[in-house]
């Protein structure tokens, strides 16, 4: 390769130590980005390396030149330059396998000493200052690109030589960057970008202002929903923690059924400022939660249907919305929670049987209307597997209400010890309330899977004054040994009422009489025989069912009948008998004197 000496007459430089490098490299990569900042070091070394090189004599040695400037500079302590570049004599310049290595570059020794190890090769201004130098000599634009680097861990700081042109069909878009404009333009850029920043922060802080004014307003949250797509033109939909909406606008019921059948198909994209992008077949989908103190309520998600793009500012919009509807659902909440406890307390004095004469003035302050007919319910909430687990039955009461709520049943619940009572208003038929009611528990079961609920119902009445007779009527209901999430005390017939016309003493006498040794409940063999009479009574006496429930042959059944008839005294063939024993078992199951649990597992 032909080279040329640099002149000795050398122009004014500002030096610049290794620190303050550093600290203009940091600068530009904290305020441009990383990308812009490559661009920027190779345009600032480029400048430098065709000035040096424009004040050394002409020569054809600059290969030698361009590595002595660099150790002179103190930039590298040693260039290794190999292959030619060769002028022609028609001016046509080429590179014939050229490239170089840089002896301990400063770049990258400031790089790990500051950063540790890079991802990239970080010798921009190397680069620059060798592209310039040769690019001034040569008079054509030729690039040194570095491919090894000690900074991210190679044994040594390579560079490839070519002509711009050569390069741009391998590495166009890494010369497109170190071609760019000048500083200057670079700087405009930035201050462009800036500007557009703060116009989008402007737009976001009045759209988060507008969304909040709402919430103090106390608009409900399909008006807030609704105002957000006026202002941004987006689909959205609100669910809750189980994926039921909350609210939507923007999506036809079509897209619905369409987000609704991708949902457990879409492909997770990535992550930004705790928005999380997805992909489908046929949309995009960012979604936020709705944090209420650091416990997630519910989501709000931004669709994009027909390749519609997604602004890079639209995570910042759906943030916003999430956070204005977790104000809106904590409003919501504490007014629902005031509610329920005006309502709690009506209830509370018909079961304490305090002010009860003006209680009728406060149905006015309920949101639906409420009057007689009523009837009353106990619910019973059990965990299906033994745990010491306490249940929340103040929350199992809301999630009840809630529940209750949205099908419009005129229902008020309170807390009663262990269990959870119910007034209804009947304004229809009771069959139809009942068939709601199924539905209301039904989806409460859904979202508590280990819990195992029943509710018994009283008989119908008009009066307050009936109302603790009518909360016995429930209790019996709730604890008759059916297995049913709803019974009605009006079905039990006979039953119910001997269970709610005696008192406990008198029907322990009856079952002492009738059951003989076997009212002995503390003997485990008496009370498995009891256990299996219940069993075969309930079974209408019919050997088959009884042998696939209590798991026996028929002939053991068959023995343990003739051991229980032997001591009853009785002959269980005898129709009227075996039905007023079981009536005598059902009416202990009732009462809570007796229990068949531990057989039941």
């Amino acid at each position: 390769m032909s080279g040329v000496v640099f002149d000795s007459r050398e122009s004014k430089n500002i030096l610049m130590s290794a620190n303050a490098f550093y600290t203009l490299k940091n600068n530009l990569n904290n305020n441009i980005g990383s990308y812009k900042t490559k661009g920027f070091l190779f345009r600032l070394g480029k400048e430098f390396g065709f000035e040096s090189a424009k004040n050394k004599l002409q020569s054809h040695k600059l290969k030698n030149e361009v590595g002595k400037s660099h150790s002179r500079l103190g930039h590298v302590k040693d260039v290794i330059f190999m292959g030619e570049i060769v002028r022609h004599s028609d001016g046509k310049v080429e590179c014939i396998d050229t490239w170089g290595q840089w002896v301990e570059s400063f770049e990258a020794q400031l790089h790990l000493e500051n950063s540790g190890l890079a991802e990239e090769c970080v010798c921009h201004m190397l680069c620059g200052f060798a592209s310039g130098a040769l690019s001034y000599e040569y008079g054509e634009s030729i690039i040194a690109v570095e491919h090894k680097c000690v900074a991210k861990g190679d044994d040594v700081c390579e560079f490839e030589v070519r002509l711009e042109k050569d390069w741009l069909a391998e590495r166009g878009e890494l010369i497109d960057l170190y071609q760019n404009d000048n500083i200057l333009t670079e700087l405009e850029m930035t201050y462009d970008a800036l500007m557009q920043h703060k116009q989008a922060l402007e737009k976001i802080s009045k759209f988060q202002g507008q969304l909040t004014q709402q919430v103090t307003e106390k608009h409900s949250m399909d008006e807030i929903v609704e105002t957000a797509h006026e202002l941004l033109d987006i689909p959205i939909l609100i669910e809750d923690i189980h994926g039921n909406p909350l609210s939507h606008i923007g999506l036809t019921e079509e897209q619905l059924e369409l987000i609704k059948i991708e949902t457990e198909k879409l492909s997770f994209v990535s992550d930004k400022h705790n928005v999380e992008y997805y992909k489908g077949n046929t949309f995009w989908k960012l979604t936020a939660p709705v944090l209420i103190n650091k416990r997630n309520y519910a989501s709000c998600s931004f669709f994009y249907f027909n390749s519609k793009p997604i602004d890079d500012n639209d995570h910042m919009f759906l943030g916003r919305i999430s956070t204005v509807v977790s104000l809106c659902i904590l409003y919501e909440e504490a007014q629902f929670e005031e509610q329920q406890r005006m309502r709690s307390s009506l209830l509370e004095r018909l079961i304490h049987n305090r002010n009860l004469e003006y209680i009728e003035s406060y149905y006015k302050f309920l949101p639906f209307k409420f009057q007689p007919p009523f009837s009353t319910g106990i619910i019973s909430v059990r965990k299906k597997t033994d745990c010491k687990e306490i249940i929340d039955i103040h929350d199992q009461m809301t999630q009840l209400a809630r529940a209750a709520r949205e099908w419009d049943l005129p229902c008020i619940f309170a807390v009663l010890g262990e269990e959870i009572a119910l007034l209804n208003s009947h304004q229809g038929d009771k069959e139809d309330w009942k068939k709601k009611m199924m539905k209301v528990f039904q989806k409460v079961e859904k979202h508590n899977k280990d819990y195992r609920y029943s509710l018994g119902i009283s008989g119908i009445f008009s009066n307050f004054k009936d109302f603790e007779y009518s909360l016995k009527e429930a209790r019996v209901a709730q604890r008759f040994p059916n297995e049913k999430l709803l019974t009605d005390y009006e079905e039990l017939g006979m039953i119910g009422d001997i269970v709610k016309n005696m008192s406990v003493n008198q029907l322990r006498d009856m079952a002492k009489k009738t059951l003989k040794d076997l009212y002995n409940f503390d003997d485990p063999r008496k009370k498995e025989l009891l256990y299996s009479l219940y069993v075969y009574l309930l079974n209408s006496q019919r050997l088959k069912e009884t042998t696939d429930e209590l798991m026996l042959s028929i002939g053991g059944v068959q023995y343990r009948i003739k051991q229980i008839e032997e001591q009853l005294q009785v002959s269980l063939k005898n129709a009227s008998t075996a039905a007023y024993i079981l009536l005598v078992i059902q009416m202990l199951i009732l009462t809570n004197s007796l229990d068949f649990g531990e057989f039941a597992k």
